[in-house]
């Protein structure tokens, strides 16, 4: 079979968060690899790299996200996005959100008559579940993916936890199912950016056991309930360093003083660095598919502690750190504290969380996509 053309669609590209920056990746590695791989999406914001695969077909207008303000629910320009598509001739066409881009991209496939492939990167039902405790909501928002997902030939998985997930909930066939092989540019992400002086910069002690969280700072990635643990506790040289987009109400004066170190985004080698010179990364999101941050991390030698449901869970074992109930906050205590030793249990999980990232590299997971999507394109014409 001749080599394939495949066409991306995603309502978030230039956003910073892990499923952005794992499109970004995968359109470098297609320039690389010489692939008809193109993105497409629509937003208002802008990105600090140009990537030439990567469109972005201006809105109509745009409005902050409910329940997810660092995200912009867009308007999009359904015949700019038709019409690209339809100069693209691709072979297949992915989906990457079910968002009013992913919409539009759904339409545009169906009267193209291009068949239709999604990853499923995020959990809406529990993410909005989690945010407006509303049963309601949750049965809407999974009655709405159910049927923005049934003409689709397939669906990638994030991690073999939500295959069956996905499998129970979209009502979807377990032989259309594929997981997509976990990979993050372990270039960036490296044990060798370690850099204790850039403490200094956030007036923070280096000598001080640093935990570290990056990601939305909002109610279902669980962060409020690590902040409050710091609050109440009184941890002294142990400090939480929170790295992401602030979404939820917190007292900033207050926080420092008790170790908590709020430092917004950071992209490139900033990110690259606090990674590499923390201690340890914690993750008490129950609602992520996969936890790309958690692999950066490990990526980085650190040991993690994740929660005992959702995606993360799947690739960390004892080996790396600690899996825990987020509720528990002895267990999350217990952690971070036996790690705070620095000794050889903890040098142990270090090293092994590095090695095992060796392989996990974003050419891998590439390849192995670009693999997948010609069976299923082979499949298609043999039936």
């Amino acid at each position: 079979m001749k080599d394939i053309k495949v066409c991306l669609v995603s309502d978030t590209v230039y956003d910073l968060n892990g499923v952005s920056r794992f499109i970004q990746d995968f359109a470098k590695e297609a320039k690389s690899y010489k692939k008809e791989f193109t993105v497409i999406t629509s937003t208002k914001k802008n990105h600090y790299e140009s990537i030439e695969n990567i469109y972005n077909l201006k809105p109509i207008f745009s409005i902050k996200m409910p329940f997810y303000k660092s995200l912009d629910l867009v308007m999009p320009n359904f015949f700019k996005i038709k019409n690209n598509i339809k100069k693209l001739k691709p072979d297949i066409l992915h989906i990457s959100t079910p968002g009013t881009v992913g919409l539009c991209a759904l339409i545009s496939a169906k009267l193209l008559k291009i068949p239709v492939v999604g990853i499923y990167h995020t959990d809406f039902p529990s993410y909005l579940y989690e945010n407006t405790k509303s049963e309601f909501v949750r049965k809407i928002t999974l009655l709405y993916l159910k049927v923005f997902y049934k003409n689709f030939i397939a669906l990638f998985s994030r991690s073999n936890e939500y295959v069956d997930i996905i499998q129970k909930q979209l009502v979807f066939k377990k032989r259309d199912l594929y997981l997509l092989k976990a990979g993050i540019n372990i270039k960036n992400f490296d044990k060798s950016f370690k850099d204790e002086n850039i403490w200094e910069e956030y007036n923070i002690d280096k000598n001080s056991f640093k935990v570290l969280y990056t990601g939305r700072v909002s109610i279902e990635k669980n962060v409020d309930k690590l902040i409050n643990i710091w609050l109440e506790e009184n941890f002294l040289d142990i400090k939480l360093i929170v790295v992401g987009d602030i979404e939820i109400k917190l007292d900033s004066s207050k926080l420092e003083e008790k170790g908590v170190y709020l430092l917004g985004r950071k992209q490139k080698e900033a990110l690259s660095k606090l990674y590499a010179s923390s201690d340890c990364f914690i993750f008490p999101s129950t609602t992520d598919t996969l936890g790309q941050v958690v692999l950066e991390a490990m990526s980085s030698a650190l040991p993690v502690i994740v929660s005992d449901k959702g995606g993360p869970k799947t690739f960390v074992s004892e080996e790396f750190g600690y899996i825990i109930n987020i509720e528990e906050k002895n267990q999350i205590i217990k952690a971070i504290k036996e790690l705070k030793n620095k000794d050889e249990v903890y040098k142990n999980k270090s090293e092994k969380a590095y090695n095992y990232m060796r392989d996990k590299s974003i050419s891998h997971s590439f390849l192995d996509f670009w693999e997948i999507n010609q069976k299923i394109l082979e499949n298609l014409f043999k039936k």
